[in-house]
């Protein structure tokens, strides 16, 4: 007998269950079957949708209008191996990455999937999907050589983007995050210095400053710490989440740019040489540092997945990087 397959649906505001899903069909040429090895949980993006505060059309580049929030599949920082193909140049054992939803099995067409190189362990490769975006981050930001630049937030996404900026030739590199742990993790990955909020003392003569918390009231504090012409990068979001934001003095009188890092498309500036291809080139690259096996906790049975979103809303400052383990 064919046993179903194991799915993780957000059923609601706080909901989330393991559903049994439908035997998969023979594959089509073409497809090919990945098995899971580990999923990583974006915990910005995946509490949002917990929690219900994201926005009406959740994810744009999969809902037409109109689509509920509720019930849902979500995820994409997903690695498994290859266990059939129909495929030219996919062979079975492969291990590779995809962006698609906590889940035992996946069907999935070639061009979809990134090959990871044993080289890098099935854990650390879930970071995939925030190195592109700290990459992207990074790039919209345009960090130049010596440059003074503060992230305000250290999550996964703000850590790896202070670690980015150091790569890019960042003089001085600085993380405010609330909670110890993750200052630590910012100082491991490279960070000249990492603060709680309140001892970040802001002088206006940063050059770049990213807003990584997830809060769009911290903008207030990004616009203190930023020069003259100096860029605010927010890669954050918001979903539904609110918040007032003073566009006066400071931000009018210093010029300040405030643009959207979004890491679905390639910056226009880069676009000439790079795609998709490249940039997932460069993630790997950048994979390859054994110091990124201290952002990720202790992998977690996809069993217990309703348990640890409980846990995350309730504590999410108690985490780095959360994965199962299937």
């Amino acid at each position: 007998m064919v046993s179903a397959e194991r799915e993780l649906w957000f059923t609601g505001p706080r909901r989330v269950e393991l559903r049994q899903g439908q035997p998969s069909s023979p594959l089509a040429p073409g497809e090919v079957k990945a098995r899971a090895l580990h999923s990583g949980i974006s915990q910005g993006t995946e509490l949002l949708l917990y929690r219900n505060e994201g926005p009406r059309v959740f994810d744009p580049s999969l809902d037409a209008p109109g689509t509920p929030v509720y019930p849902r599949r979500y995820g994409y920082s997903w690695v498994g191996n290859i266990v059939e193909s129909r495929a030219r140049g996919v062979e079975v054992g492969q291990c590779v990455f995809a962006l698609r939803s906590h889940g035992d099995v996946h069907v999935l067409r070639p061009e979809v999937i990134r090959t990871i190189p044993a080289s890098i362990p099935s854990t650390r490769a879930t970071l995939a999907a925030n190195m592109e975006t700290a990459l992207t981050v990074v790039w919209d930001a345009g960090i130049a050589i010596g440059d003074r630049v503060l992230v305000l937030g250290g999550g996964v996404v703000g850590l790896l983007t202070a670690m980015l900026a150091k790569v890019a030739g960042a003089a001085r590199v600085s993380v405010v995050e609330p909670f110890p742990r993750r200052r630590q993790a910012a100082l491991s990955l490279g960070a000249d210095e990492a603060f709680s909020p309140g001892q970040d003392v802001p002088d206006g003569e940063c050059d770049v400053v990213i807003e990584a918390t997830g809060d769009p009231a911290s903008l207030d504090r990004a616009i203190a710490h930023a020069g003259l012409e100096a860029t605010i990068v927010v890669a954050s979001f918001y979903g539904e989440r609110r918040s007032p934001i003073a566009l006066g003095t400071e931000f009018h009188r210093r010029r300040l740019h405030l643009t959207a890092s979004q890491v679905s498309r390639i910056p226009a500036h880069k676009t000439a040489r790079w795609d998709a291809s490249r940039r997932f080139a460069m993630v790997l690259e950048r994979l390859t540092d054994p110091r990124l096996d201290a952002l990720v906790d202790p992998p977690v049975p996809f069993a217990e997945a309703p348990a640890v979103f409980a846990r995350l809303d309730a504590d999410p400052g108690m985490a780095l990087h959360t994965v199962f383990v299937y």
